[in-house]
């Protein structure tokens, strides 16, 4: 992803960092105003609407049964998409998802995965036969940098407001209430917290512009109980052993403050 900014506007942004601000007034590590909208999309069985600042992602979850895979014949599937809607940025392109949206689904998908979120074996139905397979699309409908931490938050919130329907098996038949919903078993959240290194310096929630000029990112991802389930570092250049360990304890904190907002959610 290519974004294009002036010399005189870099000069602006470093000039700020070496006097310890930001051009948004920010502190390093603060985030920009996050707001959730649940159950968003009314057709899907889980769905969450996120912003962080200017970036909005929307997510929604949608439940089919399928046949199990032949090496977890008692687990259910979970597959997680990503776009990158042309209409959130000049700088999307139409056509298949490209290699950034791929990322966020890769990183996404392992912070639900790792925490676990949700126990596969919770969604089999009959063992080696049905179980049910949960897509979570991810769709990024306003960019302004921090795709990954509004991506994974949306996912998450879908996943917390999920309600499938009650399923019966009766002699191996099985039969589909689909007025009778339950929720979806949780059994961990996570949050997916990203620093940006610019310039030396560590930045929680990247704007697009600072994005524009950062050296090199890490997201990791925390459970409850503030253990670790998934990292990912992008970008070309390296973080020093110091960095990544500032870099996790600022993620720590801020993933607290975090938690806080999603625990709300019923």
């Amino acid at each position: 992803m290519v974004n294009i900014i002036s010399e005189i506007c870099e000069e602006n942004i470093v000039d700020l960092l070496n006097q310890e601000k930001r051009v948004d007034d920010r502190l390093f590590d603060e985030y920009r105003e996050i707001t959730i909208n649940t159950d968003y999309i009314t057709k899907a069985e889980g769905s969450a609407m996120v912003s962080i600042g200017a970036t909005t992602a929307v997510a929604g979850v949608k439940a089919s049964m399928t046949t199990p895979f032949a090496n977890s014949p008692d687990e259910g599937i979970i597959i997680t998409n990503t776009e990158l809607l042309a209409i959130a940025s000049r700088n999307f392109e139409y056509g298949p998802p490209n290699k950034f949206a791929v990322e966020i689904s890769r990183v996404v998908d392992r912070a639900i995965r790792e925490s676990p979120v949700v126990d596969l074996k919770d969604l089999s139905i009959i063992d080696e036969s049905t179980c049910w397979k949960l897509h979570i699309d991810i769709y990024l409908l306003d960019f302004d940098g921090n795709i990954m931490d509004a991506a994974c938050l949306a996912a998450v919130c879908a996943l917390l407001t999920t309600k499938l329907p009650t399923v019966n098996t009766v002699n191996g038949e099985i039969n589909v209430d689909y007025d009778n919903l339950i929720k979806l078993p949780i059994k961990n959240k996570s949050i997916l917290c990203s620093v940006a290194k610019l310039y030396d310096q560590l930045l929680v929630d990247p704007s697009a512009v600072e994005e524009s000029l950062m050296d090199a990112s890490i997201s990791i991802a925390f459970r409850e109980d503030g253990s670790i389930c998934a990292i990912q570092k992008s970008g070309f250049n390296a973080f020093s052993i110091e960095e990544v360990r500032n870099s996790i304890n600022i993620a720590y904190k801020k993933s607290r403050e975090l938690f806080s907002i999603i625990d709300k959610i019923k």
